[in-house]
């Protein structure tokens, strides 16, 4: 738990140049730790490319004829904003009622060193032996879009061969039901910009006759969604895949309550969305629009009558199986260009984007991964979606021919991107032990490893 805290009090914000130094400085940590642990190779690779965070690598590959683990994180976390809203500082961690708390304690920093530490005391119980081969692979950019994992998955592809890899970056369903994340959504980010006058203008000498770029910003967002959710860019729904039926009836099952959701959750006077879905397989299993934010004109105290002459909202899709981001982005570019009123000029800039990503529940390295998953939490092993996006599984799939095997120990409630972020200390624990008893697992059963 030390080691855990004085991770944390780094503050590690990929998203923001200003905090460059610390970004390195937890890489730096990682790398130390994992060299102490006992782990080989433990070093920082660069970008050549100008403000690039640095890849962390270790490995201990001494196990012949046993699987080969590829074990992923990051060490990045999301700005800490709005600080007011947090009940102890961000890069302060703190203990209370079972939980730690600060930014990065769910995601991912506290997941992350659930694969560290297991791995560690594995090491110091074994003689420094482990029972499976196992390679760390830990970024510092997915939380700012993961510029360069892309390039350098793929120009190290032989180095980085595995038959499975191992991420704990998603949540368990409930408290006390053990999950594994057989889905994920994918993603396409970016930012529509809107121009209009050469400057911004007097609302009096000029309203009624110059265009309004930010009023044109919220036409054009109106136009591709409607009311009740459902998004009206032509031919989006065109290659969705719809759960199966013995998905949606294992859904069912999960103990879900929509209106405790709403009240605890999310906290609004209504759910909202498309109403012919029940809410998880709108979360899980259904593409989405929503804006993040929208720049323009004047927001500072007092009053300044301007028409705005440029504005820009940022804006996201999230993907399910069977849509295809490149396809999607080029959708969404002809919804902003048709719907882009008289006097400016409209266009959607894309940022970055990831596919939507299926896993095998029968794959071998899942169903071991259940097994530990019941004997560390005394329960069924529950396969779940996430409406997030991991791009990295799908470079995995794509680049190096694995699958991916998602175990999660944070919680729904664990506020990851917001204030008060907290990883239940017992959840971390048994996080740890699990891991230990999948090792060991692989080990001593024989696995038939996919071609």
């Amino acid at each position: 738990m030390d080691d855990l805290i004085s991770f944390l009090r780094i503050p590690s914000i990929s998203a923001d140049p200003a905090y460059s130094t610390e970004v390195r400085r937890a890489a730096e940590f990682v790398r130390a730790w994992l060299d102490r642990a006992g782990l080989e190779n433990a070093q920082l690779i660069d970008s050549p490319e100008a403000g690039a965070h640095p890849i962390v690598y270790a490995d201990w590959t001494h196990a012949p004829g046993q699987p080969t683990l590829l074990l992923y994180g990051h060490y990045d976390v999301q700005p800490p904003d709005p600080l007011e809203e947090w009940i102890s500082p961000p890069f302060e961690p703190t203990i209370r009622n079972g939980n730690l708390y600060a930014r990065g304690a769910a995601d991912d920093k506290g997941q992350l060193f659930i694969l560290m530490e297991s791995v560690a005391q594995t090491l110091r119980e074994n003689r420094g032996h482990l029972p499976v081969n196992v390679k760390f692979l830990i970024e510092g950019e997915e939380e700012s879009g993961g510029r360069h994992i892309d390039r350098f998955v793929t120009e190290n592809a032989a180095d980085l061969s595995a038959d499975a890899a191992v991420i704990c970056d998603t949540a368990m369903f409930a408290p006390e039901i053990p999950s594994i994340t057989t889905g994920l959504r994918g993603i396409v980010y970016g930012e529509i910009h809107v121009e209009g006058a050469a400057h911004d203008l007097h609302s009096g000498d000029y309203g009624g006759v110059a265009p309004n770029a930010l009023e044109a910003t919220a036409q054009i967002i109106a136009s591709l969604k409607s009311r009740d959710g459902k998004i009206l860019i032509s031919g989006i729904y065109d290659r969705v895949l719809p759960p199966s039926a013995a998905e949606l009836e294992a859904w069912k099952r999960l103990p879900f309550d929509a209106e405790e959701f709403r009240r605890r959750e999310v906290g609004s006077p209504a759910l909202t969305g498309e109403s012919d879905f029940d809410v998880l397989t709108r979360i899980w299993a259904r593409p989405t629009l929503e804006v993040h934010g929208i720049l323009g004109g004047y927001t500072g105290e007092g009053a300044k009558t301007v028409i705005p002459a440029t504005a820009t909202a940022k804006i996201s899709l999230r993907l399910v199986p069977g849509q295809n981001p490149g396809e999607v982005a080029s959708q969404l570019a002809s919804a902003v260009a048709a719907a882009c009123p008289a006097g400016v000029i409209a266009q959607f800039n894309l940022m970055h984007a990831a596919p939507p990503c299926l896993i095998d529940p029968e794959n071998p390295f899942v169903k071991k991964a259940a097994q530990a998953l019941e004997a560390a939490f005394g329960g069924s092993t529950a396969y779940i979606r996430c409406g997030g996006s991991i791009p990295i599984v799908g470079l995995f799939e794509q680049k190096l021919g694995i699958p991916s095997v998602l175990l999660g120990f944070g919680l729904p409630d664990d506020q990851i991107h917001a204030p008060n972020e907290k990883l239940l200390i017992s959840n971390y624990l048994r996080g740890i032990a699990c891991m230990i008893q999948y090792y060991e697992l692989l080990r001593i059963t024989p696995l038939v490893l996919p071609a």
